[in-house]
């Protein structure tokens, strides 16, 4: 019986573990006017992955057209970037760390085509967060930093946001 109720404690703390990794995966949304930023992150085994892109919405949310997307061919291939956002697992402070290639820049010094950095998530709410449905809206702050020490004069800064609050769609 002793054995039953650990393998059950251990089943349940896991699940539990489990659910608190998927607070990440999803849509994120920040707005700006008739400028929508949106993060799509997915959850693998030992982190997230995800993309972004910029658009612009009419006065009822209805996109309009799209700024950006990182969700494009790589350079002048046919192939699309697998993904510009890679983060390890969830911290204890309810956040993932990682980093993310900026993929809208243009003349960069690079052949890729990209500047990329340091990426934090930070999650500014988690009692918000609850499996079956969130409830209140779940934030986050989105924080990109250029690589500390030595950098080519010619790359230039980030196109994609540096510093702002995501909301959970």
């Amino acid at each position: 019986m002793k054995k039953l109720i650990i393998i059950i404690l251990i089943l349940v703390g896991s699940k539990t573990a489990f659910s608190q990794q998927d607070m990440f995966a999803g849509i994120w949304k920040y707005q700006n006017g008739n400028e929508v930023f949106l993060v799509t992150l997915w959850r693998i085994s030992d982190g997230y992955k995800g993309h972004y892109k910029k658009i612009t919405v009419d006065a009822s949310g209805n996109q309009i057209s799209v700024i950006y997307d990182s969700n494009k061919p790589i350079g002048s291939s046919t192939t699309n970037w697998p993904f510009v956002i890679s983060t390890g697992n969830i911290s204890q402070r309810n956040g993932i760390g990682g980093n993310v290639a900026d993929n809208t820049v243009t003349n960069t010094p690079n052949a890729g085509g990209f500047v990329d950095g340091p990426l934090l998530i930070l999650i500014l709410n988690p009692g918000c967060y609850n499996p079956t449905g969130n409830t209140c809206p779940l934030q986050a702050q989105w924080i990109v930093k250029k690589r500390v020490g030595l950098s080519n004069p010619a790359e230039p800064p980030f196109n994609i946001p540096t510093n702002i609050i995501l909301t959970k769609q």
